[in-house]
């Protein structure tokens, strides 16, 4: 994935020969380039790729140096307001004007830093998010941040510093299937949070959080109030995202399924006029989120791509997917994101649209109609190992005022990313359900209204009937039936009801997008791919009988979501060269 990489060193002049991590290691990355500034006392790398190439930068002049990466959705109305044209100019410019509190002004999914000349002064943000990760390290002779966590780990082995393991997250990888708050897989290496800002200076760092959904007081608009606004939010939402492809002069590209989310930001992206799409689907073959989406596709003329997850052959790249999410997240969750874009040609084509998250934003988090506390199993993939956890969780959870909040900081920012990583290498990747004003209006919308998404599916009755013509994979019938007593007289939800109650029964999910138990089944050969990884890599816990054992234990008598989850802690660990 693209980013920074900057080594800062406390005692000595940096070496002018230092040296970085290789990159293209899988050949994905051969449209990317390579930026450096350097001091005497630091060196900065900015691999990026050559998309959007007017939005992120690493440049210097006498007093600044200032590195974005990513997409700033409202950069074209920035600099009309600060009267610059380009990035580097506009930072400055709103930096000067305002502090670092110009960060509140972006929108999009970026992450990037300011290092002030005279001050001597860094600081290095995330979006609102989190969506564009940044790491860091200190010790007394360097301070050390970057986009990838591998990056790091590389710098630190070169450097003769030991990567240790951090038992606690490695247990998170066994339970939850990724990473929660700052916390990563080695030890002493954290995770700048989403909607912060970290500042270095005097070999001090200090942290300000700029952004958290916390804040946001919960509105007192009617129903119809709400509709409205979450209408004219959504469509504002989609005309930056797809205005930025014109921008540049890009094709439109997005993703599309069966669910909900994906049709809003395809058909409402459709209705406001940006109607050349190439949609592409990725599934087993006939399940109702290839059928669903080829139907929506055609009826609206667009384009339309389908790569096939039979038989679940993807999963058998392991440390392939480990490698682009740094194996901070269960890889299972995004392999086959990888297995669908990789042997697509992105070149004419701008940001990946996707409808990621929409169900969460509009209430899928909650579990019932009021405000619920946190617990410790609240969104983990596995409770076997819960127990090891559930100290450290435990401690988190006070932070949390509600499920919702919690979700939203684990499952949400840190999990559900998971494909972003994928997509980012080939482009930039957004989604209007998390462009900042939708989502923090949605956040506010009171529990009784979002509960079992009764809000979402009004709009969509309201705004955009002709959305719901088309079934919804989790039912099987219309959305507007969905929740009613209508479906009861649709084949259609018979037809969903059937499939799910034999997969319960079977104890094999046979449907779905992603049907784990049944692959295992049905596909030696994934299987054995499975168990001789395991077999190989289980030896890298040697020097830690208790972390060995209850791997051993999950992998033999878990589900096949759980014995991914050890899989990815191993190829993680290889990854990294992290000692135990």
């Amino acid at each position: 994935m693209a980013g920074f990489t900057t080594i800062i060193c406390k005692n000595k002049d940096i070496d002018s020969k230092h040296s970085f991590r290789k990159k293209n290691v899988y050949g994905h990355e051969k449209n990317h380039f390579t930026n450096f500034v350097k001091s005497e006392k630091f060196v900065i790398e900015h691999f990026t790729n050559n998309k959007f190439i007017d939005d992120k930068i690493l440049t210097e002049d006498a007093t600044y140096i200032i590195g974005i990466e990513g997409v700033i959705l409202n950069l074209k109305n920035l600099k009309a307001e600060t009267k610059q044209t380009n990035i580097f100019d506009v930072v400055k410019s709103l930096y000067e004007s305002s502090g670092i509190d110009f960060v509140k002004r972006l929108k999009g999914s970026f992450s990037g830093f300011i290092y002030s000349k005279k001050d001597q002064k860094w600081q290095i943000f995330t979006d609102p998010i989190g969506s564009k990760r940044l790491f860091y390290f200190q010790n007394e002779d360097y301070f050390i941040f970057a986009s990838e966590l591998r990056d790091i780990s590389f710098q630190l082995n070169s450097m003769g510093i030991q990567n240790s393991l951090n038992h606690q997250a490695a247990y998170l990888l066994l339970t939850y299937g990724y990473m929660i708050e700052d916390i990563n897989l080695i030890d002493n290496v954290k995770r700048i949070q989403a909607g912060t800002i970290l500042s270095y200076q005097n070999e001090l760092i200090s942290t300000n959080e700029y952004f958290h959904l916390r804040n946001i007081k919960q509105t007192k608009d009617s129903n119809d109030e709400i509709i409205e606004k979450m209408d004219q939010l959504f469509s504002n939402a989609i005309k930056m995202e797809f205005e930025k492809d014109k921008e540049y002069g890009y094709k439109h590209i997005a993703t599309l399924s069966g669910g909900l989310d994906s049709r809003m930001t395809v058909l409402m992206a459709h209705k406001l006029g940006y109607k050349e799409q190439l949609n592409f689907t990725f599934s087993q073959s006939d399940y109702l989120d290839e059928k669903i989406a080829k139907r929506i596709a055609s009826d609206q003329k667009h384009e339309f791509l389908f790569q096939s997850l039979d038989h679940g052959n993807y999963l058998k790249q392991i440390d392939k997917t480990t490698y682009y999410n740094d194996g901070l997240i269960l890889y299972s969750g995004s392999a086959h994101v990888m297995r669908a874009i990789e042997n697509m040609n992105f070149d004419a084509y701008g940001m990946i649209h996707t409808g990621l998250v929409g169900d969460a934003v509009i209430g899928s988090f909650l579990s019932k109609p009021f405000v619920v506390p946190p617990t410790v199993e609240m969104g983990a993939y596995s409770k076997k190992l819960l127990a090891k956890v559930t100290p450290f969780i435990s401690n988190m959870l006070p932070k949390y005022a509600s499920e919702e909040l919690f979700k939203f900081y684990g499952r949400g920012f840190s999990g559900a990313l998971n494909g972003n990583y994928y997509f980012d290498i080939f482009s930039q990747t957004v989604s209007p359900f998390l462009e900042i004003d939708f989502l923090t209006y949605c956040y506010s919308i009171p529990e009784d209204k979002k509960y079992k998404q009764k809000i979402y599916l009004d709009w969509i009755a309201k705004k955009h009937p002709e959305f719901a013509k088309y079934p919804w994979e989790k039912t099987g019938v219309s959305p507007l039936k969905s929740m009613n007593y209508k479906r009861y007289f649709d084949l259609g939800y018979y037809k969903r009801m059937s499939l799910k109650f034999f997969d319960k029964l079977s104890g094999k999910m046979k449907s779905g997008m992603n049907p784990f138990d049944y692959w295992m089944t049905e596909n030696p050969g994934l299987k054995d791919t499975i168990n001789s990884y395991f077999e190989s890599h289980i030896e890298l816990l040697d020097n830690n009988i208790d972390l060995k054992k209850d791997c051993i234990q999950l992998f033999n008598n878990g589900n096949s979501g759980e014995k991914f989850q050890v899989l990815t802690l191993l190829s993680a660990i290889k990854l990294h060269n992290i000692k135990l």
